[in-house]
């Protein structure tokens, strides 16, 4: 991996060089005290910066991101492959392949699937009920005044 510092490196310009090193440590696995001690802050620093600095957090996400999308495209190679063999050998009469490919995609999401929502109108409202108070929920906490608020808690994280 290259040096975070390094001037080619892409990133917002609001994260720090300092916060760039954390974010690529924690990223990789290290702790926060480790990831601190490479930026060379304190432990209590990351721990502000990971809990309410949102430009940090979306920077750590979407780092995260990059590395699981990267995880996901190596799965779907290796499970191609995996599939392409499996149905060689069920097409040769393998019934333990066959097995295989049923045990690993398993049959109970199917089962689930096919399971009807409830059937007495109160439990329905009460599962409407449930959906629409988090969509009010999530209007409110949405509104300006929070916002202000995550963003004064985000500057006073510092930089």
């Amino acid at each position: 991996m290259t040096d975070p510092t390094e001037p080619d490196q892409i990133r917002p310009p609001e994260v720090t060089d300092r916060q760039s090193i954390a974010i690529d440590a924690l990223v990789s696995g290290a702790t926060q005290q480790e990831a601190a001690e490479k930026a060379g802050v304190q432990r209590t620093t990351v721990t502000e910066w990971c809990n309410h600095n949102f430009v940090f957090m979306a920077e750590r996400n979407q780092r995260r991101r990059g590395r699981l999308e990267a995880a996901g495209e190596q799965l779907r190679e290796t499970l191609c492959a995996a599939l392409v063999h499996l149905g060689e050998k069920v097409r040769e009469g393998d019934t333990g392949a066959a097995m295989a490919i049923v045990k690993a995609v398993g049959v109970g999401h199917l089962l689930d699937a096919t399971k009807p929502g409830p059937t007495d109108p109160a439990a329905v409202k009460t599962n409407l009920a449930k959906r629409y108070e988090a969509e009010v929920l999530t209007d409110l906490l949405i509104g300006s005044e929070f916002a202000d608020f995550v963003q004064e808690r985000s500057d006073q994280s510092g930089g």
